[in-house]
């Protein structure tokens, strides 16, 4: 018999899937007021420019659960889903005891909860002893898996493009891809996939601890549970930005430069955020790319002496391996071009005075230089 306790557990898992209310430590009928408090207190503890307690892992974690939940509508869509509505026909009881709590889940149930359902017997099956695939001592299979480039490296196995729910976590390299050996007993090394590569999961072998995942050559393969982690596209991104973040800049340092002159210009940073100003002259190259700390100023010098027209972006932990922020981030561009001297003293984000307003550009345009 399932105790109440386990009963009391999955029925939270149901209602927060991705445990974006556990990492704000939240109920999930917390109000929006004290999801911002909860976000605040957490942030002053784990945002990395603190001494000691400074996390950045934990903090890109807390900043995505926040993106959602602090969000009224991304919190609406994502209680929608798992929670379910009023009157809708809950799952029968299942009377036969359950060998260690795990139990696979009916068809209907995936196709109606999708990725988020799944979650449940992904991260709780990664904790049972299970036998291990064992590798084949020879060479590593082919299995006409297309080779390409990933985030990081190139790869033997290629994840389908579409909707994905899951993404490879860091550790211990790229993670291998395992298929059904010849007699079918087993499971022979395959190729890898990399690091941070976004995953649809299809079904969870609990026996193995394997999740069999689309491939982009209309095959499957399999990989350790373990490896996985949830989060869509934009979450994997994030977090591969957040893992080649580098060394924090420090206030004034010039990120990237293209020519040089004799020019000058003192940005000053007048939020609450750390942001990252270009000057871009008339071909939209970046001239000179600086950050620029909360609250401070900078003067950016041998610019050309030239028209520019600055793009800036606000937001947390400064990734120098995606020329972004990991979290937070928005990138805008102010709507003109100016001389040097009608720039020499650069204030982001400017006054709401300022005609026209910057416009709020996609993160990508701010990234290329």
């Amino acid at each position: 018999m399932v105790s109440h306790k386990t009963a009391a557990k999955v029925g939270w898992m149901k209602r927060d899937p991705s445990g974006h209310y556990a990492t704000l430590g939240v109920d999930p009928s917390a109000s929006a007021a004290a999801i911002a408090a909860a976000y605040r207190r957490k942030a002053r503890i784990l945002h990395p420019d603190v001494p000691d307690t400074g996390d950045a892992a934990a903090f890109i974690r807390l900043r995505q659960a926040y993106d959602v939940l602090g969000d009224g509508d991304r919190r609406a869509v994502y209680d929608h889903i798992a929670i379910p509505a009023p009157g809708s026909r809950p799952p029968v009881a299942d009377p036969v005891p359950r060998r260690s709590g795990w139990w696979f889940l009916p068809a209907a149930l995936w196709a109606g909860f999708g990725g988020l359902v799944f979650v449940v017997g992904l991260t709780t099956a990664v904790q049972v002893n299970r036998p291990a695939p064992a590798p084949r001592p020879a060479a590593v299979h082919q299995t006409g898996v297309a080779a390409t480039a990933g985030p990081a490296q190139p790869l033997v196995g290629v994840p389908a493009s579409g909707p994905t729910s899951y993404y490879v976590r860091p550790g211990g390299g790229d993670a291998v891809l395992w298929q059904p050996d010849g007699d079918r007993t087993g499971y022979a090394p395959a190729g890898r996939i990399a690091a941070f590569s976004p995953i649809r999961p299809l079904r969870l072998d609990q026996r193995h601890g394997l999740v069999e995942i689309a491939l982009a050559d209309g095959g499957t393969g399999f990989v350790d549970a373990a490896r996985l982690t949830a989060g869509d596209r934009a979450d994997a991104r994030r977090a591969y930005c957040a893992y080649n973040a580098g060394p924090p800049p420090r206030n004034g340092e010039v990120l990237g430069r293209h020519g040089g002159g004799t020019a000058r210009v003192q940005v000053s940073n007048a939020g609450m955020q750390a942001a990252v100003v270009k000057l871009r002259d008339a071909s939209g190259r970046s001239a000179a790319t600086v950050f620029v700390a909360a609250g401070a100023s900078a003067m950016v010098e041998d610019l050309p002496d030239a028209v520019h027209r600055p793009d800036f972006a606000t937001g947390e932990i400064w990734s120098r391996g995606c020329n972004s922020f990991s979290a937070g981030m928005r990138a805008q561009r102010f709507a003109g071009y100016s001389s040097i001297s009608g720039l020499a003293t650069l204030v982001i984000p400017p006054d709401l005075s300022v005609a026209p307003a910057p416009e709020d550009i996609p993160d990508a345009a701010f990234e290329r230089e």
